[in-house]
């Protein structure tokens, strides 16, 4: 049987990114029980490797990428006196690679940044697609009404909900609105009525398409439920 080479120093870097074999890592973990420069040195690097990015959109690098990462690591002094000295060098290469990377992608990577989404959104006019009237259908709020609108923005649905003439919330008490389809009741979210008795709800729906039969306005005790535990207050026609 082949003997396996000795576990030294050199053996930090891939134990850190998982690099390595099973007995590499058993061997250097026993290794790191009686070097003290590298029981100093993980915990540094370790840090730096946490913050190299795991989910990045696959793109072709320029040919040059790797030319790039080896000059700078060959700028680097090839030889030191001391083992931490010479463990800190991989440090600094990660450190050195990752600006080079980092810098290198932000020229390839198209980033999408809440600012551009908002502009591509800007293009797109929103269509009313669906509008329900709500009508009071609880005796001591005679003056409920209200109107809801789907609204289709690109591949996002919203549904717009215009309440007036509801008694004020108190306390935890809020209403809630249901999408009805099917016999089934889907909670759209929860508002507050102000008292002027105007409450206004805005609910977003990640669906190309959303399908309502009807709508419906709830008073619940809180805004927990997921299913309607109050009276109703409001419905479409």
């Amino acid at each position: 049987m082949k003997e396996q080479e000795p576990i030294d120093c050199s053996y930090l870097i891939n134990y850190l990114t998982g690099e390595c074999t099973e007995w590499e890592r058993a061997s250097f973990e026993r290794h790191l029980r009686t070097c003290d420069s590298c029981r100093e040195e993980l915990p540094e690097l370790r840090s730096v490797w946490l913050t190299l990015p795991y989910h990045m959109e696959e793109v072709e690098l320029p040919p040059d990428l790797k030319g790039q990462v080896m000059n700078s690591i060959a700028t680097m002094e090839p030889e030191r006196k001391k083992r931490r000295s010479f463990t800190w060098i991989y440090g600094l290469t990660a450190v050195v690679v990752f600006g080079i990377v980092v810098g290198v992608l932000w020229n390839y990577i198209p980033l999408s940044s809440p600012k551009e989404s908002a502009s591509v959104l800007l293009d797109k006019p929103s269509e009313v697609v669906n509008t329900f009237v709500l009508k009071s259908a609880d005796t001591s709020m005679p003056s409920a009404s209200g109107t809801a609108w789907v609204v289709k923005h690109g591949d996002l649905n919203k549904v717009v909900v215009n309440l007036s003439g509801l008694n004020e919330t108190q306390g935890n008490w809020t209403y809630q609105v249901w999408l009805n389809h099917n016999g089934k009741k889907y909670n759209c979210g929860t508002l507050l009525v102000d008292s002027r008795g105007v409450g206004v709800l805005s609910y977003d729906v990640h669906a190309k398409e959303l399908i309502i039969d009807s709508i419906g306005v709830t008073l619940e005790p809180d805004s927990n439920g997921s299913q309607p535990r109050g009276k109703k207050v409001l419905g479409s026609t």
